[in-house]
């Protein structure tokens, strides 16, 4: 079949964001205008808490300041700003991996009659789904903050004081003379002689989850408009009633079937969402060091420690002392849990690893169909050339068929997919129950307990 008649290209923001100026504006900037704009915002943050003192309050506990909140002080100057610069240049290689695709003949018309381009098609199909999006995006983002917050404006109430389940920090250090003996110390009390004043408190707490709704708000929106932009890239090509054929390029030397283009936008949104979920394991850490009062490094060097490394045991066989941690009700740190940590936990895994899931696999799966039938088809003209005894040609198709047999179903190589895959779904599980993250590096890191595992993984689906 032969590419697409030549059309004028379509832009990143009319392709992608043609209902959405807000988001396309943002979205479709150079990476680098992003990442400077967010970053300052991050800065002018952490100069606002500077000039209300809530920056550093130093307790017995460990400093309970903004600035010694590393999933503030380094997520909205850093962190932030870079997830935000990294979606906005996959933005331009979603675009521009469309137009590569069909200019090389990747994807093509099904029917000679079709007016519509692949692009043009696509675009459509994003644009049904902009008004839904932004609105659910922001909505959800609204209730994950009021979730992670329900405990902490009633404090500002006159005559009412902080629930016993909102942990001491910044965001309520204007009753710090109320914290308690366990956080006394001489710095705490050179503190206490100038703590930050209630209004200023409140200023700053409704600022900054303000900005954390706009930051929630922004990453579901585009982790949305991705996973529909995925959806309509494989319902065009291989939905009920698709538009569009997929052609693989059989002698692709870089075993991709000509899907290259698309490995970039692949890796890059990979790597993005390990920096979510990594974020999103270091908030459950940070939630057991308030729950328990203890250094942030204490669970890690205890109770993840003796998972991995466990120590030698009179009674209990090695591999097995991996596993004895995971009876000790602590382990788990079910205490750093509450209505807040479980909703902003669960939206900050689950629908990361649905995309990663449905439309990642839905894609996987239609290439795979379209290579099967690539090589049924040359099956095929593999018999028929040797029936009729047309040996150059027996060669050139046993070739291709040889080529088509090696290429990888994920644009981005199989075994890159996979590691990024497995990086994924390890802080997932360590983000709702730190424990499986370090039975996971245990696995890896003992060959044999990883033979352990295997060997009753393979008999229990023997015995099934």
């Amino acid at each position: 079949m032969q590419p697409e008649e030549s059309a004028p290209e379509m832009m990143a923001r009319e392709m992608l964001y043609s209902k959405n100026p807000v988001g396309g504006a943002i979205f479709t900037s150079p990476p680098w205008k992003v990442f400077l704009f967010a970053s300052a915002v991050g800065c002018c943050q952490i100069l606002a808490a500077i000039a209300v003192r809530l920056h550093s309050i130093p307790t017995a506990q460990g400093n309970r300041g903004f600035l010694y909140s590393y999933h503030w002080s380094l997520m909205f100057p850093l962190i932030i700003p870079l997830i935000l610069a990294m979606a906005a240049a996959i933005s331009e290689g979603m675009r521009s991996c469309i137009i590569k695709l069909e200019k090389n003949g990747r994807i093509v018309k099904r029917e000679p009659a079709t007016t519509v381009s692949y692009a043009q098609a696509l675009s459509k199909e994003l644009s049904a789904w902009a008004r839904p999006l932004l609105i659910g995006a922001l909505a959800i983002a609204l209730v994950m903050v009021l979730a992670d917050t329900y405990n902490l404006w009633i404090g500002f109430v006159p005559g009412h004081s902080f629930p016993a389940s909102r942990k001491p920090e910044w965001d309520t250090a204007f009753n710090v003379a109320n914290w308690g003996a366990t956080y006394e110390s001489p710095a705490f009390r050179e503190y206490l002689q100038m703590p930050p004043s209630k209004t200023g408190n409140l200023l700053f707490d409704i600022a900054s989850y303000l900005s954390l709704i706009a930051a929630y708000g922004l990453g579901l929106f585009w982790f949305g408009k991705f996973t529909l932009y995925l959806l309509a890239v494989s319902r065009l090509i291989g939905g009920q009633h698709p538009t569009h054929l997929f052609c693989p390029l059989i002698n692709d030397l870089d075993l991709r079937m000509g899907l290259k283009p698309m490995s970039r936008i692949f890796n890059n949104f990979l790597a993005i969402t390990i920096l979510v979920e990594a974020w999103a394991f270091y908030h459950r850490l940070h939630l057991i060091k308030l729950a328990n009062n203890q250094p942030f490094h204490a669970y890690i060097t205890t109770t993840l420690q003796r998972i991995v490394f466990p120590p030698e045991s009179p009674t209990i066989p090695y591999p097995l002392t991996h596993f004895t941690e995971l009876f000790n009700r602590s382990s788990w740190a079910l205490n750093g849990i509450d209505v807040s940590a479980i909703t902003t936990l669960l939206f900050m895994t689950l629908p990361i690893i649905a995309v990663c899931i449905f439309p990642l696999w839905r894609i996987r799966k239609f290439v795979g169909q379209r290579r099967d039938e690539e090589l049924g088809r040359l099956q095929k003209e593999y018999e028929e050339a040797l029936e009729a005894k047309e040996y150059d040609r027996v060669q050139l198709v046993e070739h291709e068929k040889t080529c088509l047999e090696k290429t990888n179903i994920w644009p981005n190589g199989n075994a890159r997919a996979k590691r990024y895959l497995t990086i994924i779904f390890a802080l997932a599980a360590g983000a709702l129950a730190p424990p499986l993250l370090a039975i996971i590096l245990a696995v890896r890191l003992s060959n044999t307990l990883s033979n352990y595992v295997r060997l009753v993984f393979q008999r229990g689906v023997a015995d099934g």
